[in-house]
């Protein structure tokens, strides 16, 4: 019988970046957590340090992805990293179901970025990084279950991860199938995670049985924005990321 533990060790959070329409300062996010919706909702997100061939092959939900990611990993040789998204790049795949439907020839490139680890493909060519990486996806709990990831590899050794979340807009067709769970997207969040036990910034995961009050997105921006003792992260599956004060 698998035992499955109710807390991960301890991982501090070294950097962190995040990114959703109109929310570049303090006074954007402050709005964000009321629930407002940006002027700028069809923006981008601004990948120039990317070479030209490969920004091309992104769509809004890599871009919003990697520029996240990418500062988070600036600078360090090699890094494994866990990436996150419930839909991925749904709009890419209702293109090729469409085009399937209606019998036209699929694009293999399409193809290829459709897949849900191509986000993270990308990333790894573009940082020529041969690091593990892994592509997940958990349904409304997708945020939470990719902290779990990052911390559990911290907790088996590995000196720091990239846990990457991004979801975009899911496509028209699809919204009636989601009409009646929370979701804030735009979104995407990037976090370093570390080993190191003297880093300000030091957590845990524990399992919580409660009813969630507020989306996994808005309650892990709160954690890094207001300082507050925990948060709690998931909607099926909720888990408390915790903040230690005194590094115990």
């Amino acid at each position: 019988m698998i035992q499955v533990s109710d807390s991960t060790g301890d991982f501090c959070i070294a950097r962190w970046k995040a990114w959703a329409p109109g929310t570049d300062e303090a006074e954007g996010w402050r709005a964000w957590f009321k629930g407002a919706q940006s002027d700028e909702a069809h923006s981008q997100p601004d990948v120039n340090f990317l070479p030209p061939l490969l920004r091309r092959r992104l769509d809004r939900h890599g871009r919003m992805a990697l520029a996240t990611a990418w500062p988070c990993t600036e600078g360090l040789p090699t890094v494994p990293c866990v990436f996150a998204s419930r839909h991925g790049s749904l709009d890419r795949t209702l293109g090729l179901l469409t085009g399937l439907a209606a019998g036209d020839m699929l694009s293999p490139t399409d193809f290829s970025l459709s897949v849900h680890n191509s986000t993270v493909g990308l990333y790894s060519i573009a940082r020529g990084d041969r690091a593990p990486a892994t592509a997940m996806a958990a349904g409304a709990d997708s945020l939470g279950m990719g902290m779990i990831e990052g911390a559990n590899m911290i907790a088996a050794g590995a000196e720091r991860v990239l846990v990457c979340y991004a979801d975009d807009v899911v496509p028209e067709a699809y919204r009636p199938h989601i009409a009646t769970e929370p979701a804030r997207t735009p979104f995407s969040v990037s976090l370093l995670l570390t080993a190191a036990p003297d880093a300000a910034l030091r957590c845990r995961l524990t399992r919580y049985t409660d009813a969630p009050t507020e989306t996994p997105e808005n309650a892990l921006m709160r954690f890094l924005m207001d300082g507050a003792d925990s948060s709690v992260l998931g909607v099926h599956q909720p888990w408390r990321l915790e903040r230690s004060r005194d590094g115990h």
